[in-house]
């Protein structure tokens, strides 16, 4: 496993080559810009470094402003749509305004990707190595269906 972090302040970014998975952690009132500034640089890093996976972790959340919920749909998703992340892996916040904001995500928007629900990362992870060892076995048994027979 190849991990590399960078900690901002409110926010927690490390990313695991190996898996090809960004895990974005927030805690406490993360303020506007705070919050923007990792988005758009976690978007930035998906995008060059060919990240597949994201881990988003809101547990320690207590609150995202409107407007930048707001912001993340109408912005950040049609941008996200444009990278190669398929699968989004979302720890849930135990305050109900973390739940309250995730909620309307989902309801409000089409995701070009999978989205699942986990109460810790050991699972997200699970969840993305086995979904990336079926990809691997799929690509395999193309790559074995389309040689030609001698």
């Amino acid at each position: 496993m190849q991990l590399t972090c960078q900690t901002l302040p409110y926010t927690n970014v490390y990313v695991d080559n190996t898996l090809r998975v960004v895990h974005v952690e927030y805690e406490g009132f993360v303020p506007s810009s705070v919050y923007r500034k990792t988005i758009l640089w976690v978007l930035e890093l998906i995008k060059t470094s060919n990240l597949e996976a994201c881990v988003y972790d809101i547990r320690k959340l207590k609150s995202l402003q409107p407007q930048d919920q707001d912001w993340l749909i109408d912005e950040i998703l049609p941008m996200l749509k444009k990278t190669p992340m398929r699968k989004l892996a979302v720890l849930e916040s135990k305050s109900e305004l973390g739940q309250l904001n995730l909620s309307q995500l989902v309801y409000y928007t089409p995701f070009s990707f999978e989205l699942q629900y986990f109460e810790d990362a050991e699972s997200a992870l699970e969840w993305i190595k086995q979904s990336q060892t079926a990809d691997n076995l799929s690509a395999t048994s193309r790559k074995i269906e389309s040689m030609p027979l001698a």
